[in-house]
């Protein structure tokens, strides 16, 4: 697979990744999950990837179906993490209120069928979220979990965080997505990552939905508070910001789940790359 990630412009073999590349972008690879596998992994503006979900979605694809790819491709990945670690794992999923919170419902679902122990942490109940199609798979997660035994912390406090938090080896960061282009994080969710950063302190992993909470995809700049992500598995194709600035060093291993053959929803006339 090539991924344009040479600051130069140029098209680099990820089989054989130059050191020169890693120093350019701090980005370890790209690979690509699932069964569409693209021959090359594009970055695209943020604007642009949302214009190709569109496109997709109006093609007969909806965007209830790719949440479910998006937060499925997420659980396949933390469990090839949870296999090297030994097996089965304790994972806490931090879900926030928007379209990238409903791919950790997803993700929550998917990694307690695999027979992990899940705690899904949530700032509001399934019928509160407003966002779709988030809603709506936080709804049917919801009622697949009590069969599963996945454990739901609804606003926990800081303490009770810590808490849920002191016994994971993995923390799944579906907090904040891709639209997220602010200087700080509001609350609850500026507590939720200060608390994740501090338990990776202690050893333990974070996997990052998309990208990093605290993240702006597009620019690569950071919140006050923003997720250090040892993994984030970005969905689609990858985005601008996670090249730029603070980008790479916030996302760790960048991984790409292309979700569906998008190909021929792309007009390269109009969108990216963009690195």
């Amino acid at each position: 697979m090539v991924s344009n990630c040479s600051s130069r412009g140029k098209p680099c073999d990820n089989r054989n990744m130059s050191d020169s590349c890693l120093q350019d972008k701090k980005l370890t690879r790209v690979v690509s999950l699932g069964d569409y596998n693209q021959a090359e992994v594009l970055v695209l503006d943020v604007a642009d990837v949302i214009a190709l979900e569109q496109r997709i979605a109006a093609a007969g694809t909806p965007l209830a179906e790719l949440m479910d790819r998006a937060g499925t491709s997420l659980a396949q990945r933390v469990q090839e993490h949870a296999e090297r670690a030994g097996g089965l794992q304790t994972i806490v999923v931090l879900a926030g209120n928007g379209n990238n919170g409903g791919d950790g419902w997803v993700a929550a679902r998917e990694l307690a069928r695999m027979g992990h122990a899940i705690v899904l942490v949530t700032a509001k109940l399934p019928e509160e979220i407003e966002a779709q199609p988030a809603r709506d798979a936080a709804i049917a997660a919801m009622k697949q979990f009590d069969e599963l035994g996945v454990s739901v912390s609804v606003d926990p406090n800081e303490a009770e965080l810590q808490g849920l938090l002191a016994p994971a080896n993995i923390i799944v960061d579906a907090i904040l997505g891709t639209g997220f282009a602010h200087d700080t994080v509001r609350a609850p969710f500026d507590t939720w990552i200060t608390a994740a950063n501090k338990r990776r302190a202690q050893g333990a992993l974070i996997i990052a939905a998309d990208c990093p909470s605290g993240l702006n995809a597009q620019t690569g700049s950071t919140a006050a508070t923003c997720i250090q992500a040892d993994e984030t598995v970005t969905m689609i194709t990858s985005k601008t910001g996670l090249h730029r600035g603070q980008g790479p060093e916030a996302c760790g291993v960048l991984t790409v789940a292309p979700l569906c053959d998008f190909e021929p929803y792309f007009d390269s006339r109009t969108m990216g790359p963009h690195v």
